[in-house]
């Protein structure tokens, strides 16, 4: 219903909301991103939160949402995707340079301008509702429905943790518009699933998506009024020393998060372990 009266309200129509770029007049910028945060919301956030409301009495526990084994890992977590954020930016900028044929020029070149129009944002109101909407939603929202679901179901149908991981990174991937930033993206998904997988806490990779996508948020805001920053963004090829400084952090971080893992238990897939809800369990979303 929201979807069909917001259009209407702002007198844009799906057209134009698809037809978006870094052209477009700002007030139907604002119109799509507000859309997209709504359609986030509802492909990933909504379900994924009714299903373990509706499935489980503990729901928050059901997904993981609860807090880390150590406190140090929300620490780590952030220098991992710090180190990993010129990696893997090194890695799309690689494969940007593959000829995949003019389709996919075509469609990657209305990505990349969707994705301009979205970063456009000359006030701080715009700042907001961007992070909101690149950075919040998408961290809460895709991290319970692949992470928190998906990758649950698929670890009931395996021995390993390897078979969930790649396979909820594969559709992580595969979710996004990105054709260049594939590889990466899935690459990221495997990051995000291994970082649940060693805290036993969805909280941890929620943070580390969060601070991925809000980083270049942030970048790209201030980039407004500094050309250093902006003109760092615009540059499409990243320089190899950021790349080994990068690499550098992630190893040191990763190194000390292997050193304080509190991985999932072996039973972390059970619906209703034979022990029964503990009190004091930190579960803010349990039915009443």
């Amino acid at each position: 219903m929201i979807l069909v009266l917001l259009p209407k309200l702002s007198g844009y129509n799906f057209t134009q909301i698809e037809g978006l770029n870094e052209h477009s007049p700002m007030s139907l910028i604002r119109t799509s991103v507000i859309v997209q945060g709504i359609m986030s919301l509802f492909i990933f956030l909504i379900p994924a939160w009714l299903f373990s409301y509706l499935t489980h009495p503990q729901p928050a526990k059901y997904v993981g949402l609860k807090a880390p084994g150590k406190a140090i890992q929300m620490i780590l977590v952030l220098f991992i995707m710090l180190g990993a954020i010129p990696v893997l930016q090194m890695i799309e900028n690689l494969i940007s340079h593959i000829d995949f044929g003019v389709k996919v020029r075509a469609d990657q070149a209305a990505n990349d301008s969707l994705m301009n129009a979205f970063l456009t944002m000359p006030s701080f109101a715009d700042f907001v509702r961007v992070f909101v909407v690149v950075a919040i939603i998408p961290a809460f929202g895709e991290e319970m429905f692949f992470r928190g679901v998906l990758m649950r179901f698929a670890r009931k149908r395996t021995r390993t943790m390897a078979f969930p991981i790649i396979f909820t990174a594969a559709i992580f991937s595969y979710s996004h518009t990105n054709i260049y930033g594939y590889l990466s993206i899935f690459l990221a998904g495997v990051l995000l699933a291994v970082i649940y997988n060693l805290t036993g806490s969805l909280w941890c990779s929620i943070i580390a998506h969060l601070f991925f996508n809000g980083f270049q948020v942030i970048l790209a805001y201030l980039g407004n009024n500094n050309n250093a920053i902006k003109g760092f963004m615009e540059n499409t090829s990243m320089p190899f020393y950021y790349v080994i400084l990068g690499a550098i952090v992630f190893c040191t971080a990763f190194y000390l998060l292997l050193k304080n893992k509190t991985p999932l238990p072996d039973n972390w897939t059970d619906d209703f372990p034979e022990e029964g809800p503990k009190e004091g369990d930190w579960d803010f979303m349990a039915k009443s």
